[in-house]
């Protein structure tokens, strides 16, 4: 049965749980620890797993080496050989529609992946075009130590790849690249130099983990976002005040300077669930003061809890201090409004704190599952032996061992040779 094309990272895995595991997948090629095999796509076409391993990376931290791409959209060179990204769009921290240049075919997503330069080596490269492509990064998937990063393109030829880091040493990591090929596209790919593919991608990994510039970029990245937090609300959630000119009557009035315009405050609708979520409060707080800020309710593919939210570091420093000022009158109003002496704080650079995930949870155990499943071997037996067939055996040899199996033991010739005294 045919599934839809995965729409986030969750998805890649809910359809193909054993993407990690050994059983389902047909080696091609294996050099060292490195491989390159295929199976079955749900989606229609074929998988491609490019297994690399024994990475080395200078001076990094191996469970953050892969960067969110508005970090390299922002700030890699236009002079970069891995390709200048333009952003498009931003859906959420780790979540872009980007555009920049990539190979056309076979190996379009291992451009996007690793660059057009270099996996040109596998004399597969064709002319390099804009591809328009959705990136998502998520953080601590599929285990804690792991980065992955879904890549998906509709332009032309549909196509969907997964990236995935893997930590082995303080110093080295594996590679698992996963690309969803048309059947196609899949006997090009059959026809090439296996060992000469994985040789290319080991190569490009490497230099694509230890370009120039990566320390200052992996800096940059580590500071795109700031956690924005408030605690202390024991009288209910945050008001928000009044935008010039709305007719909405006020909740609670404060006298403020003549100048000022935060005199009347309003409370805050719930969400359907019932629940106060900071992203709503802020996006709202900042709009009825004039300004703009986005805000998002995930970091990295996961969700934050209802109390935080994150906002790109140098939008929130433009606002910063006209919003803190502004929350300061908020606590005037919220103490007339409520009485006592409380009101609700608000912190900067708080630490994320993420909202139990019941899905990922089951994901998780779906894939430690399919990798725990011992390699399913076909066996033959031959009267008091088992044989185990290699992956790689075609079926006309399984007809011939049947058939031999099948033959009754010869005790005596059919025909004996002549003798010295026949006549």
């Amino acid at each position: 049965m045919t599934v839809e094309r995965p729409n986030d990272v969750m998805e890649w895995f809910e359809s193909v749980p054993h993407l990690f595991a050994e059983q389902e997948w047909e080696v091609c090629e294996r050099i060292g620890q490195s491989s390159l095999s295929h199976c079955h796509c749900p989606w229609g076409g074929r998988l491609l797993r490019l297994t690399l391993s024994d990475i080395r990376v200078q001076n990094a931290d191996t469970t953050k080496l892969l960067l969110r791409p508005e970090t390299r959209a922002t700030y890699e060179t236009r002079s970069s050989v891995w390709g200048c990204m333009e952003l498009i769009e931003q859906l959420a921290p780790g979540d872009v529609i980007v555009r920049q240049p990539a190979s056309w075919g076979l190996l379009q997503l291992a451009s996007l992946v690793f660059g057009k330069d270099e996996v040109s080596g596998a004399g597969l490269s064709e002319v390099s075009v804009p591809i328009v492509s959705r990136q998502t990064l998520c953080r601590a998937w599929p285990t804690n130590e792991d980065t992955t990063l879904m890549f998906s393109t509709n332009q032309c030829d549909p196509a969907d790849a997964l990236l995935t880091c893997r930590p082995q040493t303080t110093d080295q990591v594996g590679l698992v690249g996963i690309f969803a090929v048309s059947a196609e596209k899949f006997d090009q790919w059959m026809s090439t130099h296996h060992a000469l593919w994985i040789d290319t991608a080991l190569r490009a990994a490497t230099q694509f983990l230890n370009r120039p510039g990566i320390t200052e970029l992996r800096a940059l990245d580590a500071n795109m976002y700031t956690v924005l937090s408030i605690h202390s609300c024991k009288r209910g959630p945050p008001l928000l005040p009044l935008a010039p000119g709305s007719t909405e009557p006020a909740s609670v009035t404060i006298k403020t300077d003549e100048r000022s315009q935060l005199g009347a405050w309003s409370h805050i609708p719930l969400g359907p669930d019932g629940k106060f979520r900071l992203v709503n409060f802020v996006k709202q707080f900042v709009a009825n003061l004039g300004m703009s800020l986005k805000a998002y309710a995930s970091l990295d593919g996961q969700r934050l809890v209802h109390y935080q939210c994150a906002v790109r570091r140098d939008e929130w420093e433009r606002i910063r201090e006209e919003f803190l000022e502004a929350f300061l009158v908020q606590k005037r109003a919220y103490r007339r409004a409520n009485g006592g002496s409380c009101a609700p704080c608000f912190a900067v650079d708080a630490e994320p704190r993420f909202a139990p995930d019941d899905r990922r949870v089951e994901v998780a155990s779906q894939i430690r599952c399919s990798q725990q499943q011992p390699v399913q071997h076909r066996t033959v037996v031959r009267r008091t032996f088992i044989e185990l067939a290699d992956d790689d055996s075609t079926e006309d040899e399984f007809v011939i061992i049947r058939e031999r199996s099948n033959r009754r033991a010869k005790t005596f010739p059919t025909r004996w040779p002549p003798s010295s005294d026949s006549e």
